[in-house]
Formats: structure tokens, sequence, C-alpha cells
């Protein structure tokens, strides 16, 4: 297990695996499909997987193919669109100011986007039925122990707002030579954009689901 040599190290992931991302393509396959997986997962208003996957029992096996289509599409959409815009703006900017970045940044950030999913995967416990749900904070019956579990993931979920961005900084810091205020512009137009398009593919989900429930019916 890496070392942890600060707080930062543990919610931001170590400075050593933000320096051994690269650019093959290869290793960020693996990277999309989780963050498609945590997407429709995440999204329980209409749940594809609860409602079409577990739900229902009429034509598994094509419901279940589609679904990992979905998934790795939702995550392709999501990875690219949410990294590589602001991938290209470090780049710009590097470019413009005469600075350092790393060839091959594009696919670094969105490696490092996919992969900081894994940090907030807990979450996915207090958004499916795994005993763990917030609703169950009104169950008067409800051990003190489970009661906390599920407060700090509810908190950690809300918290993923503001760390996933910092943990993008956090690479671009290491992989670039930007000075802070040109990090603090990224920062900025970072937290706008991941905001604005994580709304656009609760949409997409949300197209999904009404795919799923033309070919297969409402559950």
């Amino acid at each position: 297990m890496e070392q942890l040599k600060s707080g930062w190290d543990l919610f931001l992931l170590p400075r050593t695996w933000h320096k051994r991302l690269n650019d093959s393509l290869v290793s960020l396959l693996p990277g999309i499909l989780l963050v498609g997986f945590f997407d429709v997962l995440v999204y329980r208003t209409r749940s594809i997987f609860l409602d079409f996957i577990i739900g229902s029992p009429a034509a598994k096996a094509g419901k279940a193919l589609l679904f990992i289509l979905t998934v790795a599409a939702v995550g392709f959409l999501d990875v690219l669109c949410a990294a590589w815009p602001i991938a290209d703006l470090c780049r710009f900017i590097a470019r413009k100011n005469n600075k350092f970045i790393i060839p091959g940044f594009n696919i670094i950030l969105m490696k490092s986007y996919a992969y900081s999913h894994l940090l907030f995967y807990p979450v996915l416990l207090i958004y499916n039925p795994t005993g763990l749900q917030m609703e169950k904070l009104l169950d008067r019956n409800i051990n003190p122990a489970t009661r906390i579990i599920i407060i700090v993931l509810y908190v950690w979920s809300l918290l993923q707002i503001a760390a996933q961005p910092a943990i993008l900084l956090r690479t671009v810091g290491i992989k670039s030579k930007l000075d802070f205020s040109e990090k603090l512009l990224v920062a900025v137009v970072m937290f706008i954009w991941l905001n604005l398009e994580g709304q656009a593919i609760m949409f997409i989900i949300e197209l999904a689901y009404k795919l799923f429930a033309s070919l297969y019916g409402m559950p």
C-alpha cells in the first residue's frame, strides 16, 4: 500500500500516483467503465440497474448487454467531456506563457478524472438498497454505528463537488509548470465546467432510462 505523507494524500491521492499517470490508452479503458458504472448507479431517481436489471427477470441477457453498452457509452462521454476541454485549456495557457506541460496531457487528465471516482465508490452504498440508504436515518431503531456511517457517506458525497476538481488540479500542478494564478484560473473554470458537465451526463442517463423503458416496458 502506498505510503501517505500528508492528509492531502488521503483526499487528493498521493503525489506519486499523479506522477505515475501516463498517456497509455489501454489503461484508460477500465477507468471509463468505472466512471460509467458509477454514474449509472449514483443516479437513483430512475435507476436502470434496479428497475431493469435487478427488478425485472425478463430478457436478462439482452438487458445486461444493453446495460454494459450504456455504462461504456456514459463513461466515455463523461470522461471525455469532463477532462478534455480542461486539458486543452491548460495546454493553451502553457503554450501562451511558454510553460512546460507534459506531452499526452489530455489522456493523463482523463485518467486522473476517471480513477479519482474510486474514492467516491463508497457513496453508492447510500444510493442503492444496501441497508445504508439515507432513508434509514428516519428509522428510530437504527443502531448508532450505522447512522454514523450513513452520515459520513452522505457528507463525502457532498464533498465530491469540491474534492474531485481538487484532485484534477493536483494532477495539473504535478504534470505542468503553471504558476499559482494560472492554476487558480483553471480551478475556477474546472469547478464550473464539471458541474455543468455533470448535469448533462444526468440528462443522458435519463434518456438511456427512457430507451430501456421503451424496449422493455416501464417497471
